[in-house]
């Protein structure tokens, strides 16, 4: 079996949280009508997506560098490498949808450029919450995502020293100081809002989501090892488990950026991985083509959908596009869109892809989004 055959788990699982983000915030498009309540019940766990895509990330850093002899040029590499795959798209649809959102006012009006930057450089435009502010409302992701690959870098500066390093980091960052400062130490959202740092960007260094990551690396390291289960019936019991564990973690805690998910979510992708090992998992094309365009999908889908928005405006079909019956359509159409730009292999984002490079040579979403016509705004506040 392939590698990509044999990593084709990890792709559909990225499919999947895509997926799943995609509906969770198609649902706007019912807000004002008596079909919201319910649907915002049923899809708002889906943003639960966001802490499977921190876990799967951590688990591709450590698995495409594992073997990886450290130093200034693999850590400059690793870095680069990373910052050329995100930082293009981020740009250009931050100019898009900035210009679309602000029009002359994003270079004209001192706060509004200055959101602008911040969101082009991955650094929060307001740090009240945890969403940021960022021109393009669900990237706020993103600066957690550069900051643990920042760390992971430098980490590869130690060379074989790097686990000893990355264990040192999080025991500081995220359990001592957060403790100095009487931080919660599991709330994602208390930490980052009732925190009383010396400087606001402490609240992205010190916040508990950055577990999932590490707890996505962890796996990684098991993966890696010789340890494996034999037995094929326990992998499928393990397998069924997990995600049985992970499904109703999600719905049970309605609550988005909740770490007992990222947990859930950990044990699932664990449980997967190391059945893997021994039993085949089967991944349909069509969730592992999702995997694929992820990335795209992920970043420019609430765009698509506000454009959406003003395409039935101007054809006076508001009231059609507020029916349960417009959401196929709606998230089709944030999938066909993001199956274009790939296509053209711009900014094409294939996990797999990168792990089998690395064979070869050595992406929570906001909750629901707020009732508006702009894409620059901030995502509702949490579940719960």
């Amino acid at each position: 079996m392939t590698s990509t055959e044999r990593l084709g788990w990890l792709q559909a699982l990225r499919g999947i949280a895509a997926f799943c983000i995609v509906v969770n915030h198609a649902v706007i498009n019912l807000a004002d009508t008596a079909y919201y309540p319910l649907a915002h019940v049923l899809t708002t766990p889906l943003s639960a997506g966001v802490d499977l895509f921190f876990v799967i990330s951590g688990f591709i850093m450590v698995h495409t560098t594992r073997q990886d002899a450290g130093g200034v040029a693999s850590a400059t590499a690793f870095f680069i490498k990373r910052i050329r795959r995100l930082w293009p798209i981020n740009f250009v649809l931050s100019l898009v949808v900035g210009c679309f959102s602000f029009g002359w006012s994003l270079l004209a009006n001192d706060d509004i450029r200055n959101q602008l930057l911040r969101s082009i450089f991955f650094i929060p435009a307001d740090y009240a919450k945890i969403y940021g502010l960022q021109i393009i409302a669900q990237s706020w992701t993103l600066n957690f995502e550069i900051y643990f690959y920042a760390v992971f870098a430098i980490s590869l500066l130690f060379a074989r020293g790097r686990w000893i390093f990355l264990a040192l980091w999080c025991g500081v960052m995220l359990l001592v100081v957060p403790l100095l400062y009487h931080t919660s130490l599991i709330d994602v959202h208390a930490a980052y809002e009732n925190s009383r740092y010396p400087f606001d960007y402490m609240k992205v260094l010190t916040s508990p989501i950055i577990w999932e990551f590490a707890g996505g690396g962890v796996i990684a390291l098991i993966y890696d090892s010789s340890l494996r289960i034999e037995s094929a019936t326990l992998c499928r019991s393990l397998v069924f488990g997990s995600v049985i564990l992970a499904i109703w973690s999600a719905f049970h805690q309605f609550y988005s950026l909740s770490l007992y998910d990222g947990a859930a979510f950990a044990l699932m992708v664990a449980a997967i991985a190391m059945a893997s090992k021994t039993i085949e998992i089967a991944a349909p094309r069509v969730l592992r083509y999702l995997g694929d365009i992820s990335y795209t999908l992920y970043l420019q889908h609430l765009f698509v959908i506000i454009l959406l928005q003003q395409a039935y405006g101007s054809l006076g079909l508001q009231q059609e596009l507020k029916t349960p019956a417009n959401l196929p359509v709606t998230i089709g159409i944030c999938i066909l869109a993001a199956a274009l730009r790939h296509g053209q292999g711009t900014f094409r984002f294939n996990a797999v892809g990168n792990i089998n490079a690395a064979h070869e040579r050595s992406p929570r979403c906001p909750a629901t989004p707020p009732r508006t016509h702009s894409a620059h705004s901030p995502s509702a506040p949490p579940r719960g």
